[in-house]
This record gives structure tokens, sequence and C-alpha cells, in this order.
């Protein structure tokens, strides 16, 4: 049956264009695994499958990852002219200029469009931290791994716990795109039973959980709350770079207006960090709500680098979403053209396109 399905979906693939996403792991029983997913038009739906698996035994060079996708490729019968666009993410493999994966593909494909994934990019920009933000994070994990790393720890902080919502701290995992928020907001919320078991069990550690420390916790955990909710929004089945841009602007006007709010101490916009202060925004000192508007200003600037190449694109697409005012000339897609010229000609779709229906 699997062979079936699999053969039904080559067969798709070998009549029309399609795009392709890469995602190579490392499995818990460190195994290196390829896996490529393909997305293509049937009908009038979109629509995404698996189209390959396979465990990479040596490297996981560009040339490795090339050589798999080409075998694959090569069995199946499938056109690499077909392959219009391939989403990676940005490791030297995927991305090298010479010996990535990409540059190969470009070799057999000129035309085929690549892209960075979004959802990665986002990840990258969020890891610059000063020094003195980063040593929260990092005095966090060191929290994280003493109460959980050890059995009888653990269960003693469970059984301290046992009236809280939670019972249990969440362990930091870098290769998931929302651990950093969820771990700093779940160490917020079961704050006070942490304060109280590391008093007991490590005043090494008890040492480290100043007051100072608990105000920087609680910003991070509010920005990468927000974080974690844009991260949400560019992801999903049918999302798209449109959709993923206006996530990512409407991400930089929060921002910016937090910024504005943070420099007039002006605190509602972090409800983790109002709480710490007592709702008296006067007890943060100047100088670290100015390391944070720094650190919210960084941020923008890493979002605004790793997206360079986006607004470019989009603009040169925006009649996808709107057909009414773009030029018919600019329109990449010769098919389309007579098409849009009846959209726009059409006066009854107009008004439908501008109500919503």
């Amino acid at each position: 049956m699997a062979n079936n399905c699999e053969q039904q979906l080559v067969e798709k693939l070998r009549k029309g264009p399609f795009a392709i996403q890469l995602d190579e792991s490392t499995t818990v029983a460190d195994k290196a695994v390829l896996i490529v997913y393909v997305q293509f038009i049937e009908g009038e739906d979109l629509k995404q499958d698996i189209l390959m698996s396979v465990n990479l035994t040596t490297t996981t060079r560009g040339e490795d990852i090339f050589a798999a996708v080409d075998s694959y490729f090569s069995s199946q019968k499938l056109p690499y002219e077909n392959v219009v666009a391939c989403c990676s993410d940005g490791a030297a493999s995927m991305m090298g200029k010479n010996k990535g994966f990409n540059s190969r593909l470009k070799e057999k494909v000129p035309h085929c469009i690549i892209f960075h994934c979004m959802i990665h990019r986002q990840a990258l920009a969020s890891k610059k931290l000063s020094d003195d933000l980063s040593e929260t994070p990092a005095t966090v994990v060191k929290i994280v791994n003493f109460i959980k790393g050890r059995s009888t720890n653990k269960r003693l902080f469970a059984d301290l716990c046992e009236d809280e919502a939670h019972q249990t701290l969440l362990l930091h995992t870098e290769v998931r795109w929302l651990s950093r928020g969820r771990v700093l907001v779940r160490f917020v919320e079961l704050g006070e039973k942490v304060d109280e078991f590391l008093k007991t069990h490590s005043p090494a550690l008890s040492e480290k959980v100043t007051e100072s420390f608990w105000i920087k916790t609680q910003y991070l955990a509010d920005i990468f709350s927000l974080y974690n909710e844009t991260n949400k929004r560019l992801q999903g089945p049918e999302s798209n770079i449109m959709q993923c841009k206006e996530a990512l602007d409407a991400f930089m006007r929060k921002l910016e207006y937090r910024v504005g709010k943070m420099e007039k101490g002006e605190l509602q916009q972090f409800p983790l960090l109002l709480k710490q202060c007592r709702n008296d925004p006067e007890t943060i000192p100047v100088s670290v709500r100015r390391e944070f508007t720094r650190h919210m200003n960084t941020l923008q600037k890493e979002i605004k680098s790793q997206f360079a190449d986006t607004d470019d694109y989009v603009s040169k697409e925006s009649w996808v979403l709107d057909p009414f005012i773009a030029k018919v000339e600019d329109v990449q897609y010769l098919d389309c053209e007579d098409e849009l010229t009846d959209i726009q000609t059409n006066s009854l779709s107009n008004k439908y396109f501008q109500v919503g229906l």
C-alpha cells in the first residue's frame, strides 16, 4: 500500500511543477535522517506530502545530501526541470556557495528559487543577547538541570509544587523553536517554589537568584512569549510567504511599541515583569530598562537583517494579495496574464473583492 501511495505521488510530480523542502536531523539513536517534503498543485488545491526519507549513513555534507536526493530522483525518473523552488535551513551543508545542496541544485535547475526557511531565520534572529542578559537564561538552564537532572531533586521539587498548576520545570532544547519561551514562562510560574527549593538544596545557586535575576527572567519570558506567538503564525500547512511577512511586520510593530513603553517606564505590555515589580515600574533601575530597550532594538535589527530579501520578493508577488491594483505586465507567470485581465475588468468581481465575499 505504501509503495502504491508513493507511486501515485511520483506520477503527479512527473506531470507538473513542484517545490521541495529539505530537513536533515539526528534522531535519539544518533542517526542522521534526511526528509524531503513536496508541495504541488492538484486541480485548484495546494497539496503537501512527504516525498522521501533516507538515512545518511556517513557524513552529512552538501554532496551527501544532494547524492541522496539525486539517487531518488533518478530511480523514480523525476525531472529536475519540474522543481521550481527549494526551501531549507541555513546550515552550510544546504546554503554553502560551492558545495552546499542548493548550489548543486541550481546547477541542475537554474530557474529554481532558493529560499531560506523563515521559521529558522526567525529563530536565528532571537539568539543575540548582551553578555548581561545571556547570563540569565544560562543560569535558568543550570537551575533546571540541577532540579531535573537528579531523581531525588525531581521528586522533592514535584512534592513542593503539589498545589501548583504544574509540578515540574521544562528542559531547554535548542533545536525546538518554542523551547526557550516555554522554559522561561514555566520557570517564572514556579518561581517561588524554585527560590524555596534552592535555599534548602543549593545555596550556591540560590545566591544567583537575586532580584535583578528575576527582573531579567520576567522580561525575557515576556519577550519570548511574544516571539513564540509570531513563530506559531509562521507555521502551518497552508502558510505562505505573504502571511509570514505580515506576521513579521506585526511583530516588528509590537516590538517598536514596547520599546517606546519601556523608555517611558510603562510596563503594561510586559505582564510578567509588571507582576515581578508589584505594579511599580519605578522599582526597576533606569539602567536595566535601558538594557531591555537595547535588546529590543537589537532584535529589530536582527529581524531586518535576516529577512532583508523578503520585501523585494513579496512586492513582486503583490498581485496575489490584490489582483485589481497589479500591473499585468509585471506578473511573472505568462499563463496568468489573460486570466488576471479578465478579473480586473470584471466590476462585479471587484466589488465582491472589496467587501470580502
